[in-house]
């Protein structure tokens, strides 16, 4: 009998993890767990969690049932309580470019091993290191999802503006200047994302500039590509990682150039095949497979 799985905070909240606790949820479903999904707020005193697999995040931990028989995932979490208990967990870190190099990106001290796609293992601080992925399981990435006939004259970018205020602020002079509406959108379900995207004149993702020095990889350019989108970038390493799925110009000014040149060009043939990528190395499947691997 397999584990329980039982994601723990950001449940239907809004916030930018209960998306991703949301994908992960998804995919341990889909793998046939037992899978629960729990608030920090909520009652659960009649709950067995004895033998279960904890994913949570730090921001919504505080009430975490802390179970000897239980592991844990733990995402940028303060680790204390964990120690302190004697519990079993792997953090949760992010993939950064510098884990290519074989560093441990959060303990530049340790070294990591690659063990899968983008996925590094740092046995001494018992970190894995992935990105994000698709919010899509690989069934629902669909070739009859590709919009080839897209009249529109706006852009759809969902999410807000963060570090990368700049950058944005530069892509939507661009638009202005050519006429095109540059919209911003959040708060909306992940159907209405995927549509919003597939009607979009042009998908981009726009980095900080840290986010560009360390190699960040957003789940915005996993999902628009899944969607069947071939998705502009100002990050070096995000045209590393997806070669010819992106097109790539630092300054956002010239993307948005570089996106109206290769309107006409972009051949359904390379998008499938870009969609293919994603569905093989980049859902949350493959994220869960990796975590269950280290635990």
């Amino acid at each position: 009998m397999k584990q329980k799985i039982v994601i723990w905070g950001h449940k239907n909240n809004g916030h930018t993890h209960s998306y991703i606790h949301s994908s992960y949820f998804r995919a341990f479903k889909s793998l046939g767990y037992d899978t629960y999904w729990f608030d920090d707020n909520e009652n659960v005193s009649n709950f067995n969690f004895d033998n279960s697999i904890f994913f949570t995040e730090d921001q919504v931990q505080k009430n975490i049932p802390l179970i000897k028989s239980s592991k844990y995932i733990l995402h940028h979490t303060d680790l204390r309580k964990y120690v302190e208990n004697d519990l079993t967990f792997v953090n949760l870190g992010n993939y950064l470019k510098w884990c290519d190099e074989g560093i441990s990106a959060y303990h530049k001290e340790n070294i990591v091993e690659k063990i899968g796609e983008l996925c590094f293992w740092d046995e001494t601080s018992k970190t894995i290191y992935q990105p994000w992925a698709t919010n899509l399981l690989p069934n629902e990435i669909s070739f009859s999802n590709i919009n080839t006939n897209i009249t529109s004259n706006i852009i759809y970018y969902i999410g807000v503006k963060h570090d990368n205020r700049n950058e944005i602020n530069q892509f939507e002079s661009a638009c202005r200047k050519e006429n095109v509406d540059f919209q911003i959108i959040n708060n909306v379900t992940d159907v209405q994302s995927q549509n919003l995207i597939n009607q979009s004149k042009y998908s981009v993702d726009l980095r900080g500039s840290w986010h560009k020095e360390c190699g960040y990889l957003p789940c915005r350019i996993f999902k628009n590509n899944s969607y069947g989108r071939i998705t502009g970038t100002n990050s070096e390493n995000v045209k590393k990682i997806f070669g010819d799925y992106v097109i790539f110009d630092e300054n956002p000014n010239n993307l948005f150039e570089k996106l109206k040149e290769n309107e006409e060009k972009i051949s359904l043939s390379l998008i499938k095949e870009s969609m293919s990528f994603i569905k093989e190395n980049h859902t949350f499947i493959n994220r869960v497979q990796n975590l269950l691997k280290v635990l």
